[in-house]
């Protein structure tokens, strides 16, 4: 490719930011299964003021010019929280965007190398954007489906950018759907009652408000659940609530499943209908029409499309099968309550977790996605 040298700058001013946000647009205009992002939305999450992610870090944004036009952005951050529980040395990339062209890719990476090294950093990770809980990894395969809700989505050749400039594979994440295939129903209520009755538990649907006021013993039950798996960094008070106040308006009671032994939450999982089906046709703008079209979408619409966001069992139970339980009851209530839905999107299911893959598989769950995560000497 002939062309002038691009220039990396760091992201200083409104208009940069502005910039920084609405470049995918260039880069997914003839892609019909990116959803655009909410653009009020990223201006929060990336403002250094107010985004979430600031409580436990920091970051920088580069933009990628030639001439007047960007052709690339990416992100270079640290977690202070990460590192309080894993190691000193490692910094992150994130909201990677560039022009199929090497040398764009390298530049932005050497760029976010070196601010990196200036804060102590050996070693460069991701993409994360901001965090493991966040959008994480890059799509290296299932490029045919729209992305649920928090996905990523990239053209393919964005893993030969990451790979050519030194990156090598550290992690996979998964993504399942369980479709509408056919299932026994009274067969698998008869499995699901028969695992709460010898665990001694019982399963809920408490009203979203209710769920919403146990946030905080959902949150710590989480954080204490998914500790000793990889990459985990334990959610703040302020980050959880954030999620739960982009959720709560989209919330059906039917897909909140909380199993209780006495009235102590011991597993949980939270289904939420996949807004990437209405956000698809908003062109990143959430107004007040697009809001009520949204709430229709979600909270009256017969729904066709849902993502299981988080699941868990606190670890005392775990060997009383409790997993399959959730599970169960949420195949249980598609076939019930929800008979025209197409497909669950359960994920991310990391790599280690070998025996949730191999339940997710065994009721019927394909694998249709994959998110890797790379690193890098710096």
């Amino acid at each position: 490719m002939s062309h002038t040298a691009c220039r990396i700058s760091p992201v200083s001013t409104e208009a940069d930011l502005d910039a920084f946000i609405r470049y995918p647009w260039t880069i997914y205009a003839d892609d019909p299964l990116w959803v655009p992002p909410i653009i009020e939305h990223q201006k929060t999450f990336l403002d250094r003021t107010r985004g979430p992610f600031f409580e436990v870090g920091r970051a920088e944004y580069y933009l990628a010019r030639r001439g007047d036009a960007v052709v690339g952005r990416l992100s270079a951050h640290i977690n202070s929280a990460y590192e309080a529980l894993h190691d000193p040395h490692t910094g992150f990339f994130g909201f990677f965007e560039c022009e199929n062209d090497q040398e764009t890719a390298n530049a932005l990476f050497r760029a976010a190398g070196a601010w990196l090294r200036a804060q102590g950093k050996t070693r460069l990770h991701g993409p994360l954007s901001f965090a493991i809980y966040d959008e994480v990894g890059l799509l290296v395969d299932g490029f045919d489906e729209m992305p649920s809700m928090m996905h990523t989505h990239n053209p393919r050749y964005y893993e030969d950018l990451i790979l050519n400039f030194g990156f090598r594979k550290t992690f996979d994440w998964y993504a399942y759907k369980i479709d509408e295939s056919q299932f026994d129903l009274a067969a698998m209520k008869q499995r699901r009652d028969g695992i709460l009755a010898k665990a001694g538990c019982r399963i809920t649907h408490p009203p979203r408000r209710e769920f919403v006021r146990r946030a905080v013993e959902v949150r710590e039950l989480f954080n204490d659940i998914w500790g000793k798996n990889w990459g985990h960094v334990p959610f703040t008070e302020r980050q959880f609530a954030d999620i739960f106040l982009q959720l709560e308006p989209i919330m059906r009671r039917d897909l909140l499943n909380v199993i209780l032994e006495n009235d102590e939450i011991v597993a949980f999982s939270v289904v939420a209908p996949d807004v990437n089906r209405s956000l698809h046709g908003f062109n990143g703008s959430l107004g007040p029409m697009n809001m009520l079209k949204l709430f229709f979408d979600c909270r009256v619409l017969p729904l066709e499309y849902c993502r299981a966001i988080i699941m868990g069992v606190k670890k005392t139970h775990q060997w009383r099968r409790l997993h399959h339980a959730i599970i169960l009851q949420i195949i249980i209530n598609f076939l019930e309550k929800h008979p025209q839905m197409h497909y669950c999107d359960c994920s991310l299911i990391p790599e280690s977790l070998v025996q949730w893959n191999k339940t997710l598989l065994a009721y019927g769950g394909k694998r249709y996605k994959t998110f890797r995560l790379y690193d890098r000497d710096i």
